[in-house]
């Protein structure tokens, strides 16, 4: 017979979940609804593109509930197919119809162990899990519905750091008491109306609105012309301003369902991030991956003192590839204490060099060259083409705040690039982070000595690169030395070989001509 204090802590030991599990039944329904979201813009794109069709294969509801149902039992067939447990201090995972696919995950190669909750999950008392391993993407492996007692259990046993919890110990426990920066809900939704995905919810709400005479008679837009415009003029211009309207209204809603609840904590080791209106998401960033930290002030942003911050981190965050949003927005006066506070290590006041002044007329031709192939397009392809000539003096104020935004130093560890291509950005990349670094240059910029900086760092699966353009010769050489040591020497070297093998010909080519016979 089991004493009182053995049957207290049988159920916690690590064979608890030796045997393989299944997911709860709603992991089925939450993989449908994933899938519907990631094509839900194609979708809505697909209807209206190909409403106008005959057999209607694009909009019959027919159609779209047999897909739909398609994609509900391949939700099923793969939870069935999904199970998981614990042993030997591995995850282990297997799942696949077809192909059997096992994942084993120890221990050891576990980074990061996150707990998110999404509002069906919520409904159900369950939570999904994320792993994140030494090496890997943004997301090794994911546990989509599961009890937050079950969730927690694996944390504790498979965290590197969990021998020293106790095995009950709680999301709310293990979380600091206060966090460090939240965003409230004014300076929420001042973000989303100065979000840069305006642009391109306008694009889809353009596309969709393009495509309304498939399914609107021709009739009854010429009697709201008639009953409210009077003029078709008038009518556009008021079609355009509801566009606008509404792309605006979606960008404001898109950034409070995913920045809503933002708060940012400080481990010893790590940043913890939780946001999400309705899906509560965690991402946890390992200090030792930060490969960058970036200051972005968008055009809409930069005039009244705002700006974002992001950190590149290299497999770790939201999505894999991608940077991670380190505050949605924050005062551009107090970005400074806020990397001090949160990323200490990317703190630097560093006199940045900018560049020369005969740099100036190469940063208005390169952005002109872009508009001046939209300019010969909409002149060739329209009646009313020639007034894309206006967008002339907008792409030479760019260029102009192009080169006034671009400048570069750094001190014994950090690097600091500006640059601007809309919005105006400062990246701060340690000098052990960086991957590889190159100065270049082509016939026209050395022709007035000058040279282009890239500096290489690796992020996620693919990695993020800075440049500094048109900046003095040397100076770009004293950036690529400052990285790679003894660089400058041998390119000196190099040179001074090319030199001497020049004259050695130019000697040579003259004795011929003395001495035919040489």
């Amino acid at each position: 017979m089991k004493s009182e204090t053995e049957s207290q802590i049988l159920p916690e030991q690590p064979t608890r979940m030796s045997e393989p599990r299944r997911q709860h039944p709603v992991a089925a329904l939450t993989s449908t609804l994933r899938t519907l979201r990631e094509l839900l813009i194609p979708l809505v794109l697909v209807f209206f593109l190909g409403s106008g069709r005959d057999d209607g294969l694009f909009s019959n509801p027919y159609y779209i509930s047999i897909f739909i149902t398609f994609l509900l039992v391949a939700g099923i067939v793969k939870w069935m197919r999904f199970t998981y447990r614990v042993e030997d201090d591995e995850l282990r995972i297997e799942y696949g119809l077809l192909v059997r696919k096992r994942s084993y995950i120890p221990r050891h190669r576990i980074q990061v162990i996150d707990i998110s909750s999404g509002i069906l999950q919520r409904m159900f008392g369950l939570v999904s899990l994320n792993v994140q391993t030494a090496g890997g993407g943004a997301e090794e492996a994911r546990i989509s519905a599961l009890t937050l007692e079950d969730a927690q259990w694996i944390k504790t046993n498979l965290s590197r750091n969990g021998d020293a919890q106790p095995d009950d110990e709680t999301a709310e426990d293990q979380e600091p008491a206060k966090p460090e920066y939240s965003l409230s809900w004014n300076t929420l939704f001042l973000a989303g109306t100065t979000s840069g995905s305006f642009g391109i919810a306008l694009s889809i709400v353009g596309t969709i609105f393009a495509q309304m005479n498939a399914v609107v008679d021709d009739g009854i837009i010429l009697d709201l012309i008639d009953s409210f415009a009077g003029t078709s003029a008038t009518f556009f211009i008021l079609i355009g301003a509801g566009l606008i309207f509404v792309a605006w209204v979606l960008s404001i809603v898109g950034t409070i369902l995913s920045y809503a609840n933002f708060e940012i904590y400080k481990r010893p080791a790590e940043l913890v991030i939780a946001r999400g209106l309705f899906e509560k998401k965690q991402i946890t960033i390992p200090y030792s991956r930060i490969q960058a930290v970036r200051i972005q002030e968008g055009i809409l942003r930069q005039p009244i003192g705002y700006c974002t911050l992001f950190v590149d981190s290299a497999g770790y965050g939201e999505q894999s590839g991608k940077s991670t949003v380190l505050f949605p927005m924050l005062k551009l006066s107090q970005a400074e204490d806020f990397i001090r506070t949160m990323v200490p290590d990317y703190s630097r006041e560093t006199d940045l060099v900018k560049p020369p002044a005969r740099a100036l007329r190469r940063y208005i031709i390169r952005t002109m060259i872009p508009f001046a192939a939209l300019i010969g397009l909409f002149y060739w392809l329209f009646p009313f083409g020639h007034w894309a000539l206006l967008t002339i003096p907008v792409a030479v104020t760019l260029g102009y705040y192009r080169y006034k935004a671009a400048a570069a130093g750094h001190d014994d560890n950090t690097m600091t690039i500006r640059y601007r291509n809309l919005a105006k950005t400062t990246a701060f990349v340690k000098r052990h982070r960086i991957q590889s670094v190159s100065g270049w240059d082509n016939w026209f910029q050395r022709r007035r000595g000058l040279k282009s900086l890239t500096v290489n760092i690796a992020s996620s699966d693919t990695g993020a690169s800075f440049n500094a353009l048109d900046f003095e010769a040397d100076t770009v050489l004293d950036y690529v030395e400052w990285v790679e040591p003894n660089y400058l020497s041998k390119a000196r070297q190099e040179k001074t070989d090319e030199e001497q093998q020049l004259d050695s010909d130019k000697t040579s080519a003259a004795e011929r001509l003395i001495d035919p016979g040489f």
